[in-house]
């Protein structure tokens, strides 16, 4: 590997600042893009579509991308700490192999959602119960064309996650930006343009991703010109366990985060098209924290990642006080905008007056949450840096666990302004949990132990060869 950035010298808060900055900037990207999407697509009207309805198909289909994302995290989760651990101790042929079979992983993770994505779309609609057929339609316009090629995105996360190990957030910042911006720009074209409605709208995001994908590949093979991506010489089962023993709690605890979601949004249609429509541009306005959340809590399992493979520990604990000195301040900086400027931000996306009076009362009811989403992805940045993936997935698993019964119970009396206190209790929970396990830790960091990975002789021979 030619390009590591080592984090484990140097001022504390201006390399954990590198490292997040690319994060933060490419998750923004992806924000931008979120909202650039619903935004179009909340202007089908203009030929001949429904908005609330196109809003709500694609609402539907996100849970189905929520889910493959959590398959994804199995293998980048476990690749991009694994490679921070042997960038931590100077071991880089055990970077090689984990980077290999991180993407070996992803591909064949990859495929096989696509094609149960094509085979079951019909089946994965029926879980809804929606009543209108004219969301189910615009569902089979998008769900195909978006599963169908998905793959891509997976293989896509494995080379995001090589990078995130080494310390190069800045590589995949602008690879990521480049194919952000290819989508913004190809969804007015697609979606009105051509009108193709939400057919266009899966086409631009596919596209963008291919797109993508070929430049992270170009990029890789030039900074690694002697290393064989996607070659099966390069398995390695010890290695691959190991990826999978840290990437598959954080991916079990994200899809059964999505499952416990869908039941939640079978709950939402009960309210009416208007309410499920409020609740998804109402999640895409709530990215400003957890996605923010979720960028930065990417920096701290790198940054925390290579100096505990270092044992570096006075450095780890420094860096998760300097994280929270950053977020908590932010997330009330959101509470305060989410709860006193909700219908402004609702009336950037459509005009329907009950969805934008649904939505109000969402953003103000969730605004609560938003400090306590920031406690647990600082604390499952830690736990996942050290390789203990399992403490904030057992945390999550449990927590998400909570809002079935909350849901049933809260909206017999408060409709669905209960749903939306279920989330908010289920978050303070998991935040409180997450503090306290962590505190615990903290304190005797030193003790804790990860196994290090034996390679075959004749790979060893191979991979520094390769160097």
């Amino acid at each position: 590997m030619k390009k590591v950035y080592n984090v484990t010298k140097g001022p504390i808060l201006q390399k954990l600042i590198y490292l997040a900055i690319p994060i933060l900037l490419t998750t923004l990207s992806q924000m931008a893009y979120n909202l650039t999407d619903i935004f179009w697509i909340g202007k089908v009207d203009s030929i001949g579509l429904s908005e609330t309805a196109a809003v709500a198909a694609v609402g539907t289909a996100a849970y189905l991308t929520w889910f493959c994302f959590g398959v994804i995290l199995i293998a980048k989760i476990g690749t991009s700490v694994r490679v921070s651990h042997a960038v931590g101790r100077n071991e880089l042929d055990k970077v090689n192999v984990y980077a290999s079979n991180g993407l070996l992983l992803e591909a064949s993770l990859g495929i096989l959602f696509s094609i149960l994505t094509l085979v079951f779309t019909r089946q994965y609609l029926a879980i809804f119960n929606i009543e209108s057929q004219t969301i189910i339609d615009y569902a089979l316009n998008y769900i195909p064309i978006i599963g169908g090629f998905i793959f891509v995105q997976f293989i896509v996360h494995g080379f995001v996650a090589i990078n995130e190990g080494l310390g190069q957030t800045k590589i995949n910042l602008i690879i990521l930006a480049i194919g952000f911006v290819i989508n913004i720009g190809l969804d007015p074209l697609f979606i009105l343009g051509f009108r193709l409605g939400l057919s266009g709208a899966a086409i631009a995001t596919v596209i963008s991703q291919i797109i993508t994908l070929i430049i992270f590949y170009v990029v890789y093979k030039r900074l690694n010109p002697t290393l064989k991506v996607f070659h099966f010489s390069n398995f390695n089962l010890d290695a691959m366990k190991k990826i999978i023993k840290v990437g598959l709690p954080v991916g079990l605890q994200s899809m059964f985060f999505t499952i416990i979601a869908i039941f939640v949004a079978r709950q939402i249609y009960l309210f009416g098209a208007e309410v499920v429509a409020a609740q998804r541009i109402g999640v895409q306005i709530e990215q400003l924290t957890w996605m923010i959340a979720s960028g930065f809590q990417t920096a701290i399992t790198v940054f925390i990642g290579q100096n505990f493979g270092a044992k570096e520990f006075t450095r780890v604990r420094k860096s998760v006080v300097y994280a929270a000195l950053i977020l908590v301040p932010y997330s009330l900086i959101i509470t305060a905008m989410l709860y006193f400027f909700p219908g402004s931000l609702m009336r950037i996306f459509l005009d329907e007056t009950d969805t934008i009076n649904a939505g109000i009362i969402y953003l103000q009811i969730i605004s609560i949450s938003q400090v306590f989403m920031i406690i647990e992805s600082i604390g499952t940045g830690f736990f996942n840096g050290i390789a203990k993936s399992y403490i904030p997935s057992i945390t999550g698993i449990v927590g998400n666990s909570l809002r079935i019964p909350l849901v049933i119970v809260l909206t017999t009396t408060l409709m669905e302004e209960g749903i939306w206190w279920s989330l908010n209790i289920s978050s303070i929970f998991k935040a409180l949990v997450i503090f306290l396990v962590f505190a615990y830790v903290f304190s005797r960091l030193e003790k804790v132990k990860v196994k290090k990975l034996k390679l075959p002789r004749t790979q060893r021979f191979n991979l520094r060869k390769n160097r």
